[in-house]
């Protein structure tokens, strides 16, 4: 599949990621056509060419318009960008899926888990559309920072070559730089299972924990267990030291702007996890991810004593202040 200025890029859902994602393509001139469910958001775009709510600050481009009328969307892209919260996926796609034209190529950015089947966002995806191209997008993509030209370089992950190739004439700019990877689930794992780890970080920050030899030390044990339980769920190791892992584990974890951070602020500071909620508006997707994942670990018999330590402090067994003092000593073998 070649792109060229005519095509028409879709993009499921205008938040952060996606506003920051639709404008990227379309400032190359790509016209990009983007659903979202708030009309409010739409009209703004399409009168103002911004999106107050979402993406603050950034003028947005002309060739980026956005609906209400997913079905509209979907039958007139051919590459289609999703960056949906991870759980409305299923409620959001299954209705429409028949609108998707049979060559369109699924691109996800969506991170997350589903307690009841235990599917990631990616193989959701997969089961509503058997039939579609499917690529998977992670990495460090804190969406306020590539707005304003900062750059950074993700991971594209698939089976099909031709399809990565496609996705990233798409994405590529001087800024903005895709990797290929062909370890789908593995990419998808490093992007959703930090968001786990970022929350002990806001724990130091809500503490005034500094030390750089303490948050690195931190850092390293978290992504020896991203890693393996990754592994045991189907990615390879080497994915998660690389871009979709330890990247996207270290960008989000010293991200000022991480809701998973803020969450660990929010513990250190004693809330409990339905004040959090009252306080943030929504559980952060690291909270449910931590959930599952542990759930799983333990069918698995895979030891995740540092994510079992902050769903400790998360529920009141385990205070913040033994958490940070003792992981080293109780966690590491």
């Amino acid at each position: 599949m070649s792109i060229n200025a005519t095509a028409r890029i879709g993009l499921i859902g205008l938040g952060n990621l996606g506003s920051a994602i639709g404008n990227l393509v379309a400032a190359k001139g790509i016209p990009v056509l983007g659903w979202e469910y708030n009309s409010a958001v739409v009209d703004e775009i399409n009168r103002d060419h911004t999106n107050s709510r979402y993406l603050p600050g950034i003028p947005l481009e002309p060739a980026l318009a956005a609906t209400t009328d997913i079905s509209a969307m979907l039958e007139s892209c051919r590459i289609i960008f999703i960056a949906l919260p991870s759980a409305f996926i299923q409620s959001t796609l299954k209705p429409v899926r028949q609108a998707a034209q049979a060559d369109s190529i699924l691109v996800n950015m969506a991170k997350g888990i589903d307690g009841e089947t235990g599917l990631t966002a990616f193989q959701t995806l997969t089961a509503l559309f058997p039939s579609h191209r499917r690529v998977m997008l992670s990495g460090p993509t804190i969406a306020n920072e590539f707005a304003r030209g900062m750059p950074t370089v993700v991971v594209l992950a698939g089976e099909n070559r031709a399809d990565l190739m496609a996705v990233s004439q798409v994405l590529d700019t001087r800024h903005f730089r895709t990797r290929f990877s062909e370890d789908a689930i593995g990419v998808e794992l490093g992007g959703l299972l930090k968001n786990i780890y970022a929350i002990g970080l806001g724990i130091f920050d809500g503490k005034e924990i500094t030390s750089v030899n303490f948050r690195a030390a931190y850092l390293t044990i978290a992504l020896e267990e991203m890693s393996r339980i990754g592994v045991a769920l189907g990615g390879q190791r080497e994915t998660f030291a690389y871009l979709a892992g330890l990247g996207d584990l270290l960008a989000t974890s010293l991200s000022g702007e991480s809701h998973n951070r803020r969450m660990g602020m929010l513990l250190s500071q004693g809330l409990a996890a339905q004040q959090i909620k009252e306080t943030m508006g929504v559980l952060p997707e690291g909270y449910n991810t931590l959930k599952v994942i542990l759930n799983i670990a333990e069918k698995l018999h895979v030891s995740l004593p540092l994510a079992k330590a902050l769903w400790d402090v998360i529920h009141g067994r385990l205070e913040a202040d033994h958490f940070i003092f003792s992981f080293i000593r109780d966690f590491v073998d």
